[in-house]
This record gives structure tokens, C-alpha cells and sequence, in this order.
């Protein structure tokens, strides 16, 4: 995905735009929309067509830190469900230890990226007026997300220190 769209005449023409009187989506070299027959001005198409491609990409971002946030999440959360549940003995028995202790420093490590990833969103797309629901949504979950990376970086550093408390008593 382009960081931005130029805007210019070298660039291929964006295709899609909401209608202003129907709100259905047309082509932006239609001349009246082919839904309530108003007469199309190409150049506010052509603004409205990017403006559209921007919302599309802010809904795209904010969807992939989601998920990625609720993954890195859930997947600390069950290295801490299976530490709690007494089987961190079994494990450090079998020589699973080291391997929980990379794969915790690897947790909190990545964790570090979802607040630049969620500041580099409002830097892209804070500017960005649209109604879209979508696009307040996303901009739910991008502050939602922050919350989730805070959460993810005190389990993994919460799992980091257990483990390394852990192998310092054996």
C-alpha cells in the first residue's frame, strides 16, 4: 500500500466516489449518476474519490493493528495461562525454559511496536474529515489498541520476569 496518493496528472485516475445527492457509489467518469440522474462536476469527483481511497486505507491500518495487538495479546496471555497452571515446573524439567524465556523477551519486544505503529496512524489519518462509519470506528479501535498494547506489554514483561526470577531459583 502506497504511503500517500499524488494527486497529480501522471498518476492513474482514481475510479469511485460517493454520489453527494444518493450516496450511491459511481464512476467518476460518469457524467450524471446512473443511480438519481444528478449531473457529475469530475473535479469534485476526482477529490471525492480520494478522499474515499484515504478513509478505505485508515479502515485497512486501524483493522491490521486490531488484530495484530488482539493476537500478540492473546498469545502472551496463554504463556501466562500455562505458567499459572503449574506446569512451568514441568516445563523447566523438560528444558522448555529457555524457550519460554526467548519467546516472552520476543513478546514484549514486539509489543513495543503498537504505539508507533498507533502514533504513525493519528500522524497519517488524524487530519482526515469524513462521516464514515467505518472510519469512526477506526478511530476506536486505533485509541483501543493503545489500551491493548499497554496490556500486552505489562503481561510480557510480567512473563519475563517470572521466568527470569524463575531460572535464577533453579
Amino acid at each position: 500500500m502506497a504511503d500517500g496518493l499524488i494527486t497529480d496528472n501522471t498518476t492513474e485516475e482514481l475510479d469511485v466516489f460517493e454520489c453527494p445527492h444518493c450516496k450511491e457509489t459511481i464512476d467518476t467518469s460518469a457524467d450524471v449518476c446512473r443511480f438519481c440522474g444528478a449531473k457529475v462536476n469530475h473535479e469534485a469527483a476526482q477529490k471525492a474519490a480520494h478522499l474515499l481511497a484515504r478513509v478505505d486505507e485508515a479502515c485497512s491500518d486501524a483493522s491490521f493493528l486490531r488484530n495484530s495487538a488482539v493476537v500478540a495479546f492473546m498469545l502472551a496471555l496463554g504463556v501466562v495461562i500455562c505458567l499459572a497452571r503449574g506446569s512451568s515446573r514441568i516445563m523447566l524439567v523438560a528444558g522448555f525454559e529457555n524457550s519460554f524465556l526467548a519467546l516472552s523477551a520476543l513478546f514484549a519486544l514486539l509489543s513495543c511496536a503498537f504505539p508507533f505503529w498507533s502514533l504513525r496512524w493519528w500522524r497519517k489519518y488524524a487530519n482526515l474529515q469524513s462521516d464514515d462509519e467505518d472510519f469512526q470506528d477506526a478511530r476506536t479501535t486505533v485509541r483501543s489498541t493503545g489500551f491493548t498494547a499497554a496490556a500486552v506489554l505489562a503481561v510480557s514483561g510480567a512473563i519475563l520476569c517470572l521466568l527470569i526470577i524463575l531460572r535464577a531459583a533453579h
